[in-house]
Protein backbone atom coordinates (compact mmCIF):
# COMPACT_ATOMS: atom_id res chain seq x y z
CA UNK A 1 0.00 0.00 0.00
CA UNK A 2 3.10 2.47 1.05
CA UNK A 3 4.31 2.15 -3.12
CA UNK A 4 0.76 2.76 -4.46
CA UNK A 5 -0.34 5.82 -6.03
CA UNK A 6 -3.09 7.28 -5.18
CA UNK A 7 -4.98 5.77 -8.43
CA UNK A 8 -3.63 2.84 -7.63
CA UNK A 9 -5.06 2.83 -3.93
CA UNK A 10 -8.42 3.69 -5.35
CA UNK A 11 -8.71 0.92 -7.37
CA UNK A 12 -7.58 -1.37 -4.96
CA UNK A 13 -10.05 -0.67 -2.80
CA UNK A 14 -12.66 -0.41 -4.92
CA UNK A 15 -11.37 -4.57 -5.67
CA UNK A 16 -11.82 -5.33 -2.00
CA UNK A 17 -15.30 -3.84 -2.07
CA UNK A 18 -16.21 -5.66 -5.04
CA UNK A 19 -14.79 -9.41 -3.84
CA UNK A 20 -16.83 -8.72 -0.48
CA UNK A 21 -19.53 -7.89 -2.14
CA UNK A 22 -19.51 -10.84 -4.11
CA UNK A 23 -18.43 -12.96 -1.08
CA UNK A 24 -21.69 -11.59 0.72
CA UNK A 25 -23.98 -13.47 -2.36
CA UNK A 26 -22.00 -16.11 -2.28
CA UNK A 27 -23.25 -16.63 1.86
CA UNK A 28 -26.67 -15.38 0.51
CA UNK A 29 -27.17 -18.10 -2.17
CA UNK A 30 -25.91 -20.99 0.06
CA UNK A 31 -28.62 -19.91 2.16
CA UNK A 32 -31.05 -20.03 -0.07
CA UNK A 33 -29.89 -23.73 -0.74
CA UNK A 34 -32.74 -26.17 -0.51
CA UNK A 35 -32.50 -29.96 0.00
CA UNK A 36 -34.67 -32.30 -2.02
CA UNK A 37 -35.20 -35.52 -0.19
CA UNK A 38 -37.11 -37.13 -3.43
CA UNK A 39 -33.58 -36.54 -5.45
CA UNK A 40 -31.04 -37.28 -2.78
CA UNK A 41 -28.21 -34.61 -2.69
CA UNK A 42 -29.84 -32.62 -5.88
CA UNK A 43 -29.46 -28.80 -4.77
CA UNK A 44 -32.08 -26.39 -6.34
CA UNK A 45 -31.14 -22.80 -6.35
CA UNK A 46 -33.86 -20.82 -6.57
CA UNK A 47 -32.61 -17.66 -9.12
CA UNK A 48 -31.84 -14.33 -7.22
CA UNK A 49 -33.28 -11.16 -8.91
CA UNK A 50 -30.25 -8.79 -10.02
CA UNK A 51 -30.24 -5.67 -8.34
CA UNK A 52 -29.16 -2.57 -10.64
CA UNK A 53 -26.95 -0.79 -8.10
CA UNK A 54 -25.16 2.74 -8.33
CA UNK A 55 -21.83 1.57 -9.33
CA UNK A 56 -22.91 -0.86 -12.11
CA UNK A 57 -23.71 2.86 -14.16
CA UNK A 58 -20.17 3.39 -14.38
CA UNK A 59 -20.50 6.86 -12.95
CA UNK A 60 -23.99 7.65 -15.00
CA UNK A 61 -25.76 7.55 -11.49
CA UNK A 62 -24.24 10.10 -10.17
CA UNK A 63 -24.49 12.45 -13.27
CA UNK A 64 -28.19 11.81 -13.77
CA UNK A 65 -29.18 12.09 -10.03
CA UNK A 66 -27.68 15.77 -10.63
CA UNK A 67 -30.42 16.16 -13.53
CA UNK A 68 -33.01 14.97 -12.15
CA UNK A 69 -36.43 16.60 -10.74
CA UNK A 70 -38.77 14.98 -8.55
CA UNK A 71 -42.69 15.78 -9.82
CA UNK A 72 -44.48 17.91 -7.75
CA UNK A 73 -47.37 16.15 -5.83
CA UNK A 74 -50.77 16.71 -7.76
CA UNK A 75 -49.25 18.20 -11.00
CA UNK A 76 -49.35 16.07 -14.25
CA UNK A 77 -46.81 16.67 -17.23
CA UNK A 78 -49.43 18.54 -19.69
CA UNK A 79 -49.19 17.49 -23.82
CA UNK A 80 -49.27 19.92 -25.95
CA UNK A 81 -53.02 20.93 -27.45
CA UNK A 82 -53.00 20.74 -31.34
CA UNK A 83 -55.82 22.55 -33.42
CA UNK A 84 -56.27 25.20 -31.79
CA UNK A 85 -56.21 27.61 -34.87
CA UNK A 86 -58.06 25.87 -37.26
CA UNK A 87 -60.29 24.79 -34.12
CA UNK A 88 -60.99 28.56 -33.56
CA UNK A 89 -61.65 29.11 -37.45
CA UNK A 90 -64.13 26.68 -37.58
CA UNK A 91 -66.33 27.32 -34.51
CA UNK A 92 -66.15 31.39 -35.63
CA UNK A 93 -67.30 30.31 -39.13
CA UNK A 94 -69.90 27.89 -37.46
CA UNK A 95 -71.21 30.63 -35.33
CA UNK A 96 -71.18 32.74 -38.44
CA UNK A 97 -73.43 30.40 -40.77
CA UNK A 98 -75.77 30.30 -37.60
CA UNK A 99 -75.79 34.16 -37.59
CA UNK A 100 -76.66 34.20 -41.79
CA UNK A 101 -79.09 31.42 -41.45
CA UNK A 102 -81.10 33.46 -38.53
CA UNK A 103 -81.02 36.63 -40.88
CA UNK A 104 -82.34 34.43 -43.77
CA UNK A 105 -84.99 33.66 -41.31
CA UNK A 106 -86.04 30.66 -43.80
CA UNK A 107 -85.15 27.99 -42.40
CA UNK A 108 -87.15 26.22 -39.66
CA UNK A 109 -86.54 26.19 -36.12
CA UNK A 110 -85.89 22.16 -35.59
CA UNK A 111 -83.41 22.31 -38.70
CA UNK A 112 -81.09 25.11 -37.26
CA UNK A 113 -81.44 23.35 -33.88
CA UNK A 114 -79.53 20.19 -36.02
CA UNK A 115 -77.48 22.30 -37.57
CA UNK A 116 -76.03 23.19 -34.61
CA UNK A 117 -75.90 20.25 -32.92
CA UNK A 118 -73.37 18.64 -36.51
CA UNK A 119 -71.86 21.90 -36.39
CA UNK A 120 -70.54 21.44 -32.89
CA UNK A 121 -70.17 17.38 -33.27
CA UNK A 122 -68.06 18.04 -36.36
CA UNK A 123 -65.41 20.46 -34.05
CA UNK A 124 -65.32 18.14 -31.40
CA UNK A 125 -64.64 15.54 -34.11
CA UNK A 126 -62.00 17.08 -35.88
CA UNK A 127 -60.41 18.70 -32.65
CA UNK A 128 -60.33 15.00 -31.07
CA UNK A 129 -58.51 13.58 -34.54
CA UNK A 130 -55.54 16.09 -34.09
CA UNK A 131 -55.06 14.99 -30.13
CA UNK A 132 -56.55 11.38 -30.02
CA UNK A 133 -54.27 8.24 -28.77
CA UNK A 134 -53.98 7.98 -32.80
CA UNK A 135 -53.93 11.26 -33.82
CA UNK A 136 -53.70 12.55 -37.75
CA UNK A 137 -53.43 16.13 -37.51
CA UNK A 138 -53.20 16.87 -40.94
CA UNK A 139 -55.94 15.24 -41.69
CA UNK A 140 -57.80 16.61 -38.95
CA UNK A 141 -56.58 20.18 -40.12
CA UNK A 142 -57.24 19.52 -43.37
CA UNK A 143 -61.18 18.45 -42.63
CA UNK A 144 -61.76 21.41 -40.36
CA UNK A 145 -60.52 23.75 -43.30
CA UNK A 146 -62.55 22.40 -45.69
CA UNK A 147 -65.77 22.93 -43.81
CA UNK A 148 -64.60 26.37 -42.90
CA UNK A 149 -64.64 26.99 -46.21
CA UNK A 150 -67.90 25.28 -46.85
CA UNK A 151 -69.26 27.52 -43.91
CA UNK A 152 -68.30 30.77 -45.72
CA UNK A 153 -69.97 29.89 -48.97
CA UNK A 154 -73.17 28.77 -47.44
CA UNK A 155 -72.83 32.58 -45.18
CA UNK A 156 -72.69 34.06 -49.16
CA UNK A 157 -75.59 31.82 -50.62
CA UNK A 158 -78.17 33.23 -47.90
CA UNK A 159 -76.94 36.83 -47.76
CA UNK A 160 -77.25 36.74 -51.56
CA UNK A 161 -80.55 35.08 -51.16
CA UNK A 162 -81.92 37.88 -48.41
CA UNK A 163 -80.84 40.60 -50.56
CA UNK A 164 -82.78 39.46 -53.73
CA UNK A 165 -85.96 38.81 -51.09
CA UNK A 166 -85.80 42.31 -50.43
CA UNK A 167 -85.39 43.43 -54.43
CA UNK A 168 -88.33 41.79 -55.47
CA UNK A 169 -90.67 43.00 -52.42
CA UNK A 170 -89.68 46.69 -52.49
CA UNK A 171 -90.77 47.71 -55.70
CA UNK A 172 -94.33 46.49 -55.05
CA UNK A 173 -97.43 48.67 -54.42
CA UNK A 174 -99.48 49.00 -51.56
CA UNK A 175 -103.28 47.15 -52.43
CA UNK A 176 -104.51 46.40 -49.25
CA UNK A 177 -103.71 48.06 -45.74
CA UNK A 178 -104.32 44.90 -43.92
CA UNK A 179 -101.94 42.76 -46.30
CA UNK A 180 -98.57 43.31 -44.15
CA UNK A 181 -100.71 41.64 -41.19
CA UNK A 182 -101.37 38.34 -42.53
CA UNK A 183 -99.33 34.83 -41.70
CA UNK A 184 -99.11 33.06 -44.90
CA UNK A 185 -97.98 29.78 -42.63
CA UNK A 186 -101.14 29.73 -41.13
CA UNK A 187 -103.87 31.59 -42.93
CA UNK A 188 -105.12 30.75 -45.95
CA UNK A 189 -104.91 33.66 -48.85
CA UNK A 190 -105.15 34.55 -52.50
CA UNK A 191 -102.58 36.16 -54.61
CA UNK A 192 -103.72 37.85 -57.77
CA UNK A 193 -100.82 36.79 -61.23
CA UNK A 194 -101.24 39.36 -63.70
CA UNK A 195 -98.96 38.72 -66.83
CA UNK A 196 -98.76 41.69 -68.57
CA UNK A 197 -98.03 41.55 -72.53
CA UNK A 198 -94.29 43.10 -72.46
CA UNK A 199 -90.34 42.37 -72.68
CA UNK A 200 -87.92 43.87 -70.68
CA UNK A 201 -88.48 45.32 -67.29
CA UNK A 202 -91.59 45.96 -65.72
CA UNK A 203 -92.04 49.66 -65.40
CA UNK A 204 -94.66 50.65 -67.19
CA UNK A 205 -98.16 49.63 -66.97
CA UNK A 206 -99.47 47.23 -69.87
CA UNK A 207 -103.00 45.39 -70.54
CA UNK A 208 -102.70 42.00 -68.39
CA UNK A 209 -103.13 39.26 -70.88
CA UNK A 210 -102.67 36.34 -68.20
CA UNK A 211 -105.11 36.98 -64.99
CA UNK A 212 -105.17 33.70 -62.81
CA UNK A 213 -106.34 34.10 -59.22
CA UNK A 214 -104.11 31.30 -57.05
CA UNK A 215 -106.02 30.79 -53.41
CA UNK A 216 -103.77 29.18 -51.09
CA UNK A 217 -104.26 27.24 -48.23
CA UNK A 218 -100.94 26.54 -46.51
CA UNK A 219 -102.57 24.53 -43.67
CA UNK A 220 -104.19 21.97 -46.08
CA UNK A 221 -100.90 22.73 -48.78
CA UNK A 222 -103.99 22.93 -51.47
CA UNK A 223 -103.89 25.69 -54.21
CA UNK A 224 -106.72 27.26 -56.52
CA UNK A 225 -105.79 28.13 -59.75
CA UNK A 226 -108.79 30.34 -61.25
CA UNK A 227 -108.08 31.74 -64.83
CA UNK A 228 -110.44 34.62 -66.42
CA UNK A 229 -110.32 35.45 -69.49
CA UNK A 230 -109.23 38.75 -70.93
CA UNK A 231 -111.78 39.48 -72.43
CA UNK A 232 -114.36 39.19 -69.27
CA UNK A 233 -116.59 41.97 -69.86
CA UNK A 234 -117.15 43.83 -66.24
CA UNK A 235 -117.05 46.92 -64.21
CA UNK A 236 -114.08 48.33 -63.77
CA UNK A 237 -114.30 49.98 -59.97
CA UNK A 238 -113.30 53.30 -59.32
CA UNK A 239 -112.56 54.04 -63.52
CA UNK A 240 -114.99 52.98 -65.62
CA UNK A 241 -118.20 54.27 -63.62
CA UNK A 242 -120.65 51.95 -64.10
CA UNK A 243 -119.77 50.97 -67.43
CA UNK A 244 -117.94 47.94 -68.64
CA UNK A 245 -114.98 47.16 -70.19
CA UNK A 246 -112.45 44.23 -70.69
CA UNK A 247 -110.76 42.90 -67.96
CA UNK A 248 -107.46 43.45 -70.09
CA UNK A 249 -107.57 47.03 -70.01
CA UNK A 250 -108.03 47.27 -66.62
CA UNK A 251 -104.19 46.37 -66.50
CA UNK A 252 -103.28 49.81 -68.35
CA UNK A 253 -104.66 51.76 -64.79
CA UNK A 254 -102.45 49.97 -62.81
CA UNK A 255 -102.53 46.57 -60.95
CA UNK A 256 -104.65 48.06 -58.26
CA UNK A 257 -107.60 48.24 -60.65
CA UNK A 258 -107.25 44.50 -61.83
CA UNK A 259 -107.54 43.24 -58.15
CA UNK A 260 -110.34 45.29 -57.64
CA UNK A 261 -111.95 44.44 -60.69
CA UNK A 262 -111.56 40.60 -59.61
CA UNK A 263 -112.38 41.33 -55.86
CA UNK A 264 -115.52 42.59 -57.15
CA UNK A 265 -116.56 40.08 -59.74
CA UNK A 266 -115.36 37.17 -57.11
CA UNK A 267 -116.49 38.48 -53.62
CA UNK A 268 -113.15 37.60 -52.73
CA UNK A 269 -110.22 39.46 -51.11
CA UNK A 270 -106.95 39.63 -52.50
CA UNK A 271 -104.69 41.33 -50.74
CA UNK A 272 -101.32 40.02 -52.87
CA UNK A 273 -100.13 40.43 -56.46
CA UNK A 274 -97.23 39.31 -58.69
CA UNK A 275 -96.89 40.65 -61.76
CA UNK A 276 -94.63 38.89 -64.58
CA UNK A 277 -93.84 39.46 -68.04
CA UNK A 278 -92.47 37.40 -71.25
CA UNK A 279 -89.05 37.89 -70.39
CA UNK A 280 -89.79 36.71 -66.30
CA UNK A 281 -91.34 33.76 -68.27
CA UNK A 282 -88.71 32.67 -70.10
CA UNK A 283 -85.68 33.86 -67.54
CA UNK A 284 -87.72 31.32 -65.30
CA UNK A 285 -88.44 28.37 -67.02
CA UNK A 286 -84.77 28.70 -68.63
CA UNK A 287 -82.98 28.95 -64.87
CA UNK A 288 -85.15 26.10 -63.94
CA UNK A 289 -83.57 23.47 -66.95
CA UNK A 290 -87.36 23.93 -68.41
CA UNK A 291 -90.55 22.72 -67.11
CA UNK A 292 -92.75 19.74 -67.79
CA UNK A 293 -96.16 20.45 -69.20
CA UNK A 294 -99.15 18.48 -69.40
CA UNK A 295 -101.73 19.62 -72.38
CA UNK A 296 -104.84 18.97 -73.18
CA UNK A 297 -104.87 19.00 -76.94
CA UNK A 298 -102.02 18.22 -79.94
CA UNK A 299 -101.83 21.76 -81.72
CA UNK A 300 -99.20 24.15 -83.02
CA UNK A 301 -98.01 27.19 -82.21
CA UNK A 302 -98.00 30.26 -84.19
CA UNK A 303 -95.16 32.83 -85.00
CA UNK A 304 -97.39 35.65 -83.62
CA UNK A 305 -96.79 33.75 -80.11
CA UNK A 306 -92.91 33.87 -80.30
CA UNK A 307 -91.97 30.02 -81.82
CA UNK A 308 -93.13 27.73 -83.20
CA UNK A 309 -93.78 24.90 -81.02
CA UNK A 310 -95.31 21.63 -82.02
CA UNK A 311 -97.07 20.33 -79.32
CA UNK A 312 -98.55 16.77 -78.54
CA UNK A 313 -100.94 15.59 -76.26
CA UNK A 314 -99.55 14.47 -72.71
CA UNK A 315 -96.33 15.69 -71.17
CA UNK A 316 -94.16 17.83 -72.92
CA UNK A 317 -90.70 19.75 -72.20
CA UNK A 318 -90.73 23.21 -72.73
CA UNK A 319 -87.81 25.55 -72.26
CA UNK A 320 -88.62 29.39 -72.05
CA UNK A 321 -89.56 30.23 -75.01
CA UNK A 322 -91.71 27.29 -76.12
CA UNK A 323 -93.24 27.73 -72.44
CA UNK A 324 -94.44 31.56 -73.58
CA UNK A 325 -95.38 30.27 -77.07
CA UNK A 326 -97.57 27.59 -75.04
CA UNK A 327 -99.40 30.10 -72.95
CA UNK A 328 -99.59 32.63 -75.33
CA UNK A 329 -101.14 30.73 -78.13
CA UNK A 330 -104.70 30.84 -78.75
CA UNK A 331 -105.77 30.78 -82.54
CA UNK A 332 -104.52 27.29 -83.20
CA UNK A 333 -107.32 26.38 -80.68
CA UNK A 334 -110.93 25.76 -80.58
CA UNK A 335 -112.04 27.43 -77.75
CA UNK A 336 -109.84 30.20 -77.86
CA UNK A 337 -108.73 32.34 -75.46
CA UNK A 338 -110.43 29.93 -72.67
CA UNK A 339 -108.31 27.14 -73.77
CA UNK A 340 -105.03 29.83 -73.84
CA UNK A 341 -105.98 30.00 -69.84
CA UNK A 342 -106.12 26.66 -68.99
CA UNK A 343 -102.92 26.32 -70.44
CA UNK A 344 -101.82 29.45 -68.69
CA UNK A 345 -102.73 27.30 -65.46
CA UNK A 346 -100.63 24.16 -66.94
CA UNK A 347 -97.41 26.31 -67.15
CA UNK A 348 -98.29 27.59 -63.22
CA UNK A 349 -98.95 24.17 -62.38
CA UNK A 350 -95.30 23.02 -63.54
CA UNK A 351 -93.72 25.88 -62.05
CA UNK A 352 -95.08 24.62 -58.87
CA UNK A 353 -94.02 21.28 -59.52
CA UNK A 354 -90.25 22.24 -60.40
CA UNK A 355 -89.98 24.82 -57.24
CA UNK A 356 -91.04 22.11 -55.20
CA UNK A 357 -88.41 19.99 -56.15
CA UNK A 358 -84.73 20.25 -54.95
CA UNK A 359 -83.29 21.71 -57.68
CA UNK A 360 -84.64 24.82 -56.11
CA UNK A 361 -82.32 25.10 -53.66
CA UNK A 362 -79.51 25.36 -56.08
CA UNK A 363 -80.93 27.54 -58.52
CA UNK A 364 -82.81 29.74 -55.64
CA UNK A 365 -80.15 32.81 -55.85
CA UNK A 366 -80.18 32.68 -59.38
CA UNK A 367 -83.92 32.63 -59.86
CA UNK A 368 -83.99 35.52 -57.32
CA UNK A 369 -81.98 37.83 -59.48
CA UNK A 370 -83.94 37.36 -62.20
CA UNK A 371 -87.17 37.86 -60.65
CA UNK A 372 -85.85 40.88 -58.97
CA UNK A 373 -85.68 42.41 -62.39
CA UNK A 374 -88.61 41.02 -64.26
CA UNK A 375 -90.96 40.70 -61.57
CA UNK A 376 -92.72 42.89 -58.78
CA UNK A 377 -94.94 41.75 -55.48
CA UNK A 378 -96.42 43.63 -52.84
CA UNK A 379 -96.07 40.54 -50.25
CA UNK A 380 -93.57 41.35 -48.07
CA UNK A 381 -89.74 40.18 -47.43
CA UNK A 382 -90.62 38.26 -44.26
CA UNK A 383 -94.44 36.85 -45.08
CA UNK A 384 -91.72 35.16 -48.53
CA UNK A 385 -89.84 33.88 -45.12
CA UNK A 386 -92.61 32.88 -43.62
CA UNK A 387 -94.13 30.43 -46.72
CA UNK A 388 -90.81 29.48 -47.52
CA UNK A 389 -90.19 27.63 -43.82
CA UNK A 390 -93.69 26.47 -43.69
CA UNK A 391 -92.82 24.59 -47.56
CA UNK A 392 -89.22 23.00 -45.50
CA UNK A 393 -91.02 22.54 -42.63
CA UNK A 394 -93.80 20.16 -43.98
CA UNK A 395 -91.37 19.02 -46.49
CA UNK A 396 -94.40 17.68 -49.10
CA UNK A 397 -95.74 18.74 -52.17
CA UNK A 398 -98.70 21.15 -53.10
CA UNK A 399 -101.98 19.85 -54.26
CA UNK A 400 -103.06 22.21 -57.17
CA UNK A 401 -106.86 22.60 -58.15
CA UNK A 402 -107.40 24.78 -62.06
CA UNK A 403 -110.68 26.51 -62.61
CA UNK A 404 -111.82 28.72 -65.60
CA UNK A 405 -114.19 30.79 -65.70
CA UNK A 406 -116.82 30.81 -68.76
CA UNK A 407 -119.14 32.90 -70.93
CA UNK A 408 -120.40 33.59 -73.90
CA UNK A 409 -118.97 35.76 -76.98
CA UNK A 410 -120.21 38.39 -78.59
CA UNK A 411 -119.24 42.59 -79.73
CA UNK A 412 -119.96 45.36 -77.65
CA UNK A 413 -118.74 48.83 -76.52
CA UNK A 414 -116.04 48.99 -74.11
CA UNK A 415 -115.25 52.12 -71.78
CA UNK A 416 -111.09 52.22 -72.85
CA UNK A 417 -111.83 52.14 -76.47
CA UNK A 418 -114.56 54.65 -78.09
CA UNK A 419 -113.78 53.28 -81.40
CA UNK A 420 -116.31 50.63 -81.65
CA UNK A 421 -117.37 47.53 -80.41
CA UNK A 422 -115.15 44.69 -79.75
CA UNK A 423 -115.01 41.25 -78.94
CA UNK A 424 -115.71 40.46 -75.64
CA UNK A 425 -116.86 37.42 -73.30
CA UNK A 426 -120.14 37.73 -71.55
CA UNK A 427 -119.62 36.78 -68.02
CA UNK A 428 -121.67 33.12 -66.97
CA UNK A 429 -123.93 33.60 -63.83
CA UNK A 430 -122.97 29.67 -63.05
CA UNK A 431 -119.17 29.28 -63.23
CA UNK A 432 -118.95 32.88 -61.66
CA UNK A 433 -121.31 31.25 -58.99
CA UNK A 434 -118.80 27.42 -58.93
CA UNK A 435 -115.59 29.71 -58.38
CA UNK A 436 -116.82 31.70 -55.59
CA UNK A 437 -117.82 28.36 -53.79
CA UNK A 438 -114.40 26.52 -54.63
CA UNK A 439 -112.63 29.81 -52.93
CA UNK A 440 -114.32 30.03 -49.97
CA UNK A 441 -114.17 25.62 -49.74
CA UNK A 442 -110.35 26.48 -50.11
CA UNK A 443 -110.19 28.95 -47.62
CA UNK A 444 -112.25 26.85 -44.90
CA UNK A 445 -109.62 24.23 -45.08
CA UNK A 446 -112.44 21.86 -47.33
CA UNK A 447 -111.35 19.37 -49.93
CA UNK A 448 -111.98 19.81 -53.71
CA UNK A 449 -112.39 16.89 -55.67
Amino acid sequence: MAGMSRKERKEYEELKKRKKRQMERREQYARRNVYDEDFGDIYCEEPVRRVRRPEDLDGRYERDRKHYREPKAGRKKKRKQRGKTTALIQACTSIAFIGFALYLGMIPWLYLGIIVAVLVLLLYLFLKMQNGRKAKPFAGKCLGMLLSIALVLGCYYMFDVRQMLGKISSKGETISKDSGNIDVSKEPFSVYISGIDVYGEITAESRSDVNIIATVNPNTKEVLLTTTPRDYYVEIPGVSNGYKDKLTHAGTYGVASSVATLEQLYEVEIPFYVRVNFTSLIEMVDILGGIDVKSDLAFTTGPESGCIVEVKEGINHFDGKQALAFARERHSLADGDNQRGKNQQKIIEALIDKAASPIILLKLPQLLDKAGEYTDTNMATSQIQELARAQLTGLGGWKVHSLAAEGTGKKAYCYSYSGGPLYVTVPDETSVANIKDAMNRIEAGEKIE
